[in-house]
């Protein structure tokens, strides 16, 4: 199993409000929603008018379709916000888990720490 993670930083140069900014940020992640079997989530600066990060993860048995689902969703992205915001930053980590390895009982979210370190997140809430 292989799990990919996107974090996209957004520029939103012709956001004057919040208001403005969400419109934007929704439209792109009602989009790709629709469009990828995906998780996305708002994760930073909601509080900024012009700037934007989102998250988007995928699942998957092989590394290379997870990539491909990723460089498709940057790309949705990109077009769904064209006009009204640039990428301006784009950040990929995967996590193999091997298929032999057995499951490790209860909810012990170790395995899970490389990612969330190198995204500056944290495993609570």
């Amino acid at each position: 199993m292989v799990i990919g993670l996107l974090r996209l930083r957004l520029h939103l140069p012709a956001a004057h409000s919040l208001k403005d900014r969400r419109a934007v940020v929704r439209r792109a992640a009602d989009r790709v929603r629709a469009r990828f079997n995906v998780s996305i989530a708002e994760v930073g600066d909601q509080e900024r008018w012009q700037v934007a990060t989102l998250a988007v993860s995928a699942i998957s048995t092989e590394r290379g379709h997870v990539a491909e689902v990723l460089d498709k969703v940057t790309a949705a992205v990109a077009s769904a916000v064209a006009g009204a915001a640039l990428v301006s930053g784009r950040e990929v980590a995967f996590q193999v888990f091997p298929d032999d390895e057995p499951l490790a009982g209860g909810t012990d979210m170790d395995d899970a720490s490389g990612l969330m370190e190198k995204f500056g997140g944290s495993e609570e809430g």
